[in-house]
């Protein structure tokens, strides 16, 4: 009797259908999914003969095997999915069917000497039904890389006024719009305005460290205004 093997089959819900698993202690294993309770009794029944394989084997039913194997294959299963921050990013068709166009304004970089040009942005269109437009945008405004997010639009509204607004864009227009001066301006610490006094600065920096109540990025802020200003007066 020591050498005869145990095999347990079970099912289990998944969903809509019905999950069904049969296993052989120690031994080999199958499993499946069938369309009603009834099918995945069968086929767990089915598959645990033919794990016997013509061997006088106990074979026993046991559901909450089918539980647990279903939890086990549902874990593997997300574990090999990408980051959640890899699966949004959604790559633009290479034939759109038609552009919105957005305005990216100038501005300058963070070391406030470096002005980056604005320009117009163009967004493919994937789809157009008779009340919406659906499309692509980048992620977020000034992105670096190329991070897409589905969207829409009303189409009536779009093709009655030519624009509509949008979250972070503002505006999207059906044909490109007239870009705004986009010329380098002074900088701010180019503009007549009097001389930062350092040492006003430098109390503000101190009062902004987090060990005196501030936050990092507030700190990060009034040192980057104190090192700007000295590093003018030094010039």
């Amino acid at each position: 009797m020591g050498d005869t093997p145990l095999i347990m089959w079970g099912r289990c819900r998944s969903g809509r259908r019905w999950f069904w698993v049969a296993s052989e202690y120690e031994g080999g294993q199958a499993h499946g999914w069938a369309d009603t309770r009834d099918e995945a009794a069968r086929q767990g029944n089915a598959a645990a003969v033919k794990l016997a394989a013509g061997r006088y084997a106990n074979i026993e039913i046991l559901h909450g095997i089918a539980d647990e194997h279903l939890k086990r294959l549902n874990a593997a299963k997300r574990a090999a999915q990408p980051p959640r921050s890899a699966r949004t990013g959604v790559k633009p068709p290479p034939n759109p069917i038609g552009y919105l166009y957005a305005i990216e304004p100038g501005r300058w970089d963070l070391d406030e000497r470096t002005w980056i040009e604005g320009g117009i942005v163009k967004f493919p269109i994937t789809r157009k039904t008779p009340r919406r437009i659906y499309y692509l945008r980048r992620r977020t405004l000034f992105a670096t890389g190329p991070e897409w997010e589905p969207g829409y639009i009303d189409r009536l509204e779009l093709e009655s006024f030519g624009s509509v607004r949008v979250p972070r864009w503002f505006m999207v227009f059906a044909e490109p719009p007239e870009l705004p001066d986009t010329s380098r301006p002074q900088p701010r610490w180019h503009q007549s305005a009097p001389t930062p006094d350092l040492k006003a600065l430098k109390a503000a920096m101190a009062a902004a460290h987090p060990d005196r109540g501030g936050t990092d990025a507030e700190f990060i802020a009034a040192r980057r205004r104190y090192v700007q200003a000295r590093d003018r007066h030094a010039a």
